[in-house]
């Protein structure tokens, strides 16, 4: 019986020592910036955030050229990974005018944070992130006619640090 005690106190007390040792691994902190652009419009001051705590994805600034259509009546946008021929989507938004007006679609394209979102949104690998990150804008016009705008963004790892 002491035996059986005392084996189930080494190992309760190796599996605690082991989970405090991982715990101390996982403190890290990445952060990537991204952007892009083309003829129609440019993304600028993404920020992607990675920490064992938090993660933050901000989509950034939308400008649309002179050359964009101008009378919208709606339009959404998402960010999303590329992974073989599926999009894993990170952050979605939509806007639509129900006064007959039109939308101005220049400005912030919102924030998400939390816990593991990144990765819990469909993300398998720090590289996907890296190099497969794309934006992609759908508008619907005052005459009824969609058009779809898809843009890779260009990634840049701006700090990594991780506590040993």
């Amino acid at each position: 019986m002491k035996k059986a005690k005392l084996f189930i106190f080494i190992t309760t007390f190796i599996l605690l020592i082991t989970g405090c040792q991982k715990a101390k691994d996982d403190n890290y902190l990445m952060v990537y910036s991204f952007s892009g652009e083309n003829e129609q419009f440019s993304i600028s001051n993404g920020v992607i955030v990675l920490s064992d705590t938090n993660d933050v994805f901000y989509g950034g600034d939308l400008k649309v050229t002179d050359k964009f259509p101008s009378e919208i009546t709606s339009f959404s946008n998402t960010f999303y990974i590329m992974s073989g021929n599926e999009k894993k989507t990170i952050s979605s938004n939509s806007v639509i005018d129900m006064t007959g007006g039109s939308i101005h679609i220049n400005g912030d394209l919102g924030k998400l944070s939390g816990d593991g979102i990144i990765f819990v949104n469909g993300v398998d690998k720090l590289e996907d992130l890296k190099n497969n990150l794309y934006f992609e804008l759908v508008i619907t016009d005052k005459n009824g006619e969609k058009n779809v705008y898809q843009l890779q963004m260009s990634v840049t790892e701006v700090t990594k640090e991780i506590d040993e």
